[in-house]
């Protein structure tokens, strides 16, 4: 199985991303978690930062389009536009989305509308939320957490 794992990774973001990454693959038996946070392209430094841009791009969007679930850390709306792109696409390719929403603030109704499964959870609950995904994410009849507060 391949999970895609979508969320800010700058400053203390970084923390928790590294965190529910391996709170991934401690519940998923045999998975592989792609992290874009993570990524490495070789020699970097000799290409231009558009040639580089282009390069990271096609690298997570082929990992979103093999990945078989996305599971997304939010921070509500001030989440950063590049895991809302990565939201986006993997809904228009009809992945299994999860958002684990960790900000107790107002969230996009295409955050909320635009994925299998929301959970508000706090940040040291987390696990808890992987743990009950990753045993059931294959239901077919999970039902939608509510969101506490929706906006348009």
């Amino acid at each position: 199985m391949k999970i895609y794992l979508a969320g800010s990774c700058a400053g203390e973001d970084r923390t928790i991303m590294m965190k529910t990454a391996e709170y991934i693959k401690r519940h998923f038996k045999e998975c592989e978690v792609y992290t874009p946070f993570t990524l490495k392209i070789e020699n970097a430094w000799s290409y231009s930062q558009e040639a580089w841009s282009y390069l990271v791009f096609e690298k997570d969007i082929t990992a979103l389009r093999e990945s078989d679930i996305v599971i997304y850390i939010s921070k509500g709306r001030i989440s950063s536009s590049g895991s809302n792109f990565e939201q986006g696409y993997a809904f228009a390719l009809q992945k299994k989305i999860f958002v684990l929403q960790i900000a107790d603030t107002p969230t996009s109704l295409m955050t909320y509308c635009g994925c299998y499964n929301f959970y508000n959870v706090a940040p040291e609950d987390i696990e808890g939320a992987i743990k009950f995904i990753a045993q059931n994410w294959e239901r077919d009849n999970l039902h939608k957490h509510s969101c506490r507060t929706v906006l348009t």
